[in-house]
C-alpha cells in the first residue's frame, strides 16, 4: 500500500513528560479513497496521544496498532513502543524500538530517542536477570534452612519420645511382674504350704499352673522393665547431647537372662549406653 503523509492540522504530541511522533505530512493530493484512509489514521493517531495523555496506556496501544494496521507510519511504532516502556513492559518496548530504528523512512530524532531509550531498557533488563541470579541461592538457602529446622525439630522431639515410651514401658513391666509374684503369693501363702504332714486345699495342678503363670507374667514384667529402663537411659543420653544420635558402638544393647524355677525367677540384666 502507498504510504500517504497527513497533513499536519492537528498539533505535534507531546504527552507527561515523553514525546510521541506526529505523522509526518505529504505534499501530494491524496485522492479520495486514501485521503479517507489518512482522516481515519489522523483520528486514531490523535485518540492513541489522548489516552496516553490520560495515562491509559493500553488503550493508547490498541489506536496505534490499529492505525499502524492502515499504513505502516514507522512513527507508530515508536508511539507504541512509548506505551510499553510506560507499562513497564521492558521486551515489548525494546521491539517496538527495535523495529522502528530499522524501518525506513524513520523520524531522525525519533531515533535518537529511540536509541537512547533501548540503552535504559536493555540495561534494565540485565539488572534484572542479575536480581533472579541473586535470587535462587537464597531460595536454596532458605531451603537448607527449613530442613535445619525440621531436622532440629525432629531432634527435640526424640528425647522426650524416649523418655515418654520409657516410662509407659517400665509401668508396664512392673504391672506384669507384681501380677506374677501374686500367683506365685497365692501358692507360697496358702495353709500348710512346705508342711508335708499338712492336707493342703489346693491341688498340685493348680499349684502348678499359678507357678507357671507367675513365671510368664514375672518373665514378660523383667522384659519391659528393662526395655523401659533402656529408653529411659537413651533419653537421658539425647537430653545431654542435645538430640544428637549416639555413635554405632555406643548403641543401647540389652541383655535379659531369666532363670525361672517353681518357687523363684532369677532375673539378670545388663546393658551398654
Amino acid at each position: 500500500m502507498t504510504r500517504h503523509r497527513i497533513r499536519s492540522q492537528f498539533l505535534p504530541l507531546v504527552v507527561v513528560g515523553a514525546a510521541l511522533l506526529s505523522l509526518p505530512a505529504h505534499g501530494a493530493e491524496p485522492s479520495s479513497d486514501d485521503g479517507s484512509s489518512a482522516a481515519r489514521i489522523a483520528e486514531l493517531n490523535e485518540a492513541g496521544a489522548r489516552f496516553y495523555s490520560a495515562r491509559s496506556y493500553r488503550q493508547a496501544i490498541e489506536k496505534f496498532i490499529e492505525a499502524y494496521s492502515i499504513d505502516h507510519d514507522p512513527n507508530l511504532l515508536f508511539n507504541i513502543a512509548r506505551c510499553y516502556e510506560e507499562l513497564g513492559e521492558t521486551a515489548a518496548a525494546i521491539e517496538k524500538y527495535e523495529a522502528f530504528i530499522a524501518a525506513p523512512g524513520a523520524d531522525a530524532d525519533g531515533r535518537l530517542r529511540a536509541e537512547e531509550s533501548l540503552r535504559a531498557l536493555r540495561g534494565l533488563e540485565a539488572a534484572g536477570t542479575s536480581a533472579d541470579k541473586e535470587t535462587r541461592p537464597s531460595e536454596a538457602a532458605g531451603t537448607a534452612e527449613d530442613g535445619a529446622g525440621t531436622e532440629s525439630s525432629t531432634a527435640g522431639f526424640l528425647p522426650w519420645a524416649a523418655l515418654g515410651g520409657g516410662i509407659v514401658v517400665t509401668g508396664l513391666g512392673a504391672t506384669f511382674y507384681a501380677l506374677g509374684a501374686s500367683d506365685h503369693a497365692e501358692v507360697t501363702s496358702a495353709p500348710g504350704y512346705g508342711d508335708p504332714s499338712t492336707v493342703h486345699p489346693m491341688t498340685e495342678r493348680e499349684a502348678t499352673a499359678l507357678v507357671e503363670s507367675g513365671n510368664t507374667k514375672k518373665v514378660v514384667g523383667a522384659i519391659g522393665l528393662g526395655l523401659g529402663g533402656a529408653l529411659i537411659a537413651t533419653s537421658v543420653v539425647l537430653f545431654v547431647t542435645g538430640g544428637k544420635s549416639a555413635p554405632a558402638r555406643d548403641a543401647t544393647a540389652l541383655r535379659v537372662t531369666v532363670d525361672p524355677g517353681p518357687r523363684r525367677l532369677a532375673v539378670g540384666l545388663t546393658g551398654s549406653f
